[in-house]
């Protein structure tokens, strides 16, 4: 059981749905960004948003002190491990659905765009989206996971990390929360787009399952985010100390 800190209002968002994920539902609630605007304390975050900072704490302390069956403590993993976990859960997700979720777009598009013609721009952002990520996925699977393991591995045997290592790991981690970042702001505008993933009343059946992909893809990136800004980048400069 997690236990909630009093100076919860002092500590940063990503802190906080670090400690315990179940808390991220409180901050989509209240539209809270926890992964790439994860820097920012709740304090400030609720100031932002023009929320009661004591009703959010209020609700924070209750999912924190509810025990949970969840095997998933993100923070008691390796960062290999967890690296394994991003790439067999989440860039296998992301793979799999941008070209199902490209698919629906780009029909929704075509039919309802011209009495609709927002859906022509959540097409184009998605499209967009969709480079970045293919782009942004083969960085770390080439570069950034390989080069996380490699300080770890050193550091497990006691060996001294080259400067070099330092050097690149910091400009890797600077470049990807960068692209992290990029990739929210599509999403968010995307999620502007269409007013809250929210079909009119008129939408067809593709139209409804392309704004529920959208709103999936959104909530699996977030936490995909989180679990690379807010713990494995983390860990992994926890391990160059």
């Amino acid at each position: 059981m997690n236990t909630l800190p009093n100076n919860i209002t002092k500590q940063r968002i990503g802190e906080i749905v670090a400690q315990n994920y179940h808390t991220a539902g409180i901050f989509q609630k209240y539209g809270i960004d926890f992964c790439c605007g994860g820097g920012i304390t709740l304090a400030k975050a609720c100031e932002k948003k023009g929320e009661d900072v004591r009703k959010v704490a209020k609700e924070l302390s209750l999912v924190m002190t509810t025990p949970t069956t969840s095997g998933e403590n993100y923070n008691d993993w390796s960062p290999s491990f967890l690296i394994d976990y991003i790439e067999n859960t989440h860039h296998t997700f992301v793979r799999r659905k941008i070209e199902e979720i490209g698919f629906f777009a780009a029909k929704v598009a075509q039919v309802h765009g011209e009495n609709h013609p927002e859906n022509v721009d959540i097409y184009n952002a998605f499209m967009e989206l969709v480079q970045e990520m293919q782009d942004h996925l083969e960085s770390e699977e080439k570069v950034v996971f390989p080069l996380i393991k490699k300080i770890e591995q050193l550091r497990n045997e006691g060996k001294t990390i080259p400067e070099d290592l330092l050097t690149e790991f910091d400009l890797q981690v600077i470049q990807m929360e960068k692209e992290h970042d990029g990739a929210g702001n599509l999403m968010k505008k995307i999620r502007d787009f269409s007013n809250d993933y929210t079909p009119p009343v008129d939408a067809c059946t593709t139209y409804r399952i392309l704004y529920q992909n959208l709103h999936g893809f959104e909530q699996d990136l977030h936490k995909h985010v989180h679990l690379e800004n807010n713990i494995l980048f983390k860990k992994a400069q926890a391990l160059l100390k």
